[in-house]
């Protein structure tokens, strides 16, 4: 299986800092359905999450022309 790499946008950092604050199990568990699981679901699937510089990029940044 490829490294994955998570981005997490601020309400779902919220969301995880308070699981881990209140050491909610059920929470926890949730968390990992509803945003871990498709992302790693996605990454396991053949042409899924491609990196920067896989799915090319604008001149100048990774992925683009130099």
């Amino acid at each position: 299986m490829p490294q994955l790499v998570l981005t997490l946008d601020e309400d779902m950092l919220i969301w995880l800092r308070r699981i881990i604050t209140d050491e909610d199990k059920d929470e926890a568990m949730e968390f990992v359905r509803k945003v871990l699981e498709p992302k790693v679901k996605e990454a396991e699937r053949p042409g899924g999450m491609k990196r920067a510089f896989d799915v090319g990029g604008a001149d100048g940044q990774v992925g683009g022309r130099r």
